[in-house]
């Protein structure tokens, strides 16, 4: 079949690509629907040099700092971490599975920002969870700073500068994704139907009409 014959097709059978795309659709929407809802709520954490003393300083601090974020990215989804958040609010998991499912931590190359993003079915205890990683990480980060190798003085601060926000829309499935990927979908399953059905109806007709005129 070349391009013209598969146009007049398309011309006799645009209805079989209309209803299937509007089908598509329609699943699509639904699917959006009923699916599970997953909310997500991020807390970010800011690690500059402690004390600089001169613009040396604080320029070497700045490279010292981005390389600390880096550090306390990893550090932020081991159990000296999240045992803390699991025990303050009471969760029904371990610090393992958190940071399999629940928690994700990253850092952006050549920043001091540590993001923390939380994954959770309720937004409020999304929120939470997010906010005391972020909580646990900064107590953690002091610790480590200021061990007896330091005496009274920190390396590096920790501070979270944005708080997690309650989501107020889930994360997924989006409504407006899946809409759409039902209908592309839709429409390119009523275009390959076409292509396979060809023009068998019309030839169809061809037939009973050549036979017809024989007869008379």
């Amino acid at each position: 079949m070349n391009l013209n014959q598969y146009m007049r097709c398309l011309k006799q059978q645009w209805w079989i690509v209309v209803l299937t795309a509007v089908l598509g659709l329609i699943a699509g929407a639904g699917s959006a629907l009923i699916m599970p809802k997953s909310y997500e709520s991020q807390a970010q954490v800011f690690v500059n040099v402690a004390n600089p003393q001169s613009v040396t300083d604080l320029q070497m601090g700045e490279q010292f700092a981005m390389a600390r974020a880096g550090s306390y990215a990893q550090v932020a989804t081991t159990n000296s971490v999240l045992q803390p958040v699991v025990d303050e609010l009471g969760l029904d998991a371990t610090p393992e599975s958190l940071a399999e499912s629940a928690v994700t931590v990253t850092n952006q190359p050549n920043t001091a920002m540590i993001t923390i993003t939380a994954t959770g079915d309720a937004p409020k205890d999304t929120a939470r969870l997010a906010q005391a990683t972020a909580e646990s990480l900064v107590e953690v980060g002091q610790s480590l700073e200021s061990g007896p190798q330091r005496g009274e003085q920190a390396g590096v601060n920790l501070t979270v500068v944005q708080r997690a926000a309650t989501p107020e829309n889930p994360a997924a499935p989006s409504l407006v994704l899946n809409t759409a990927l039902g209908f592309f979908v839709g429409l390119v399953l009523g275009l390959l139907i076409v292509l396979v059905r060809g023009d068998k109806p019309s030839s169809r007709l061809r037939r009973l009409q050549a036979g017809g005129s024989h007869e008379r």
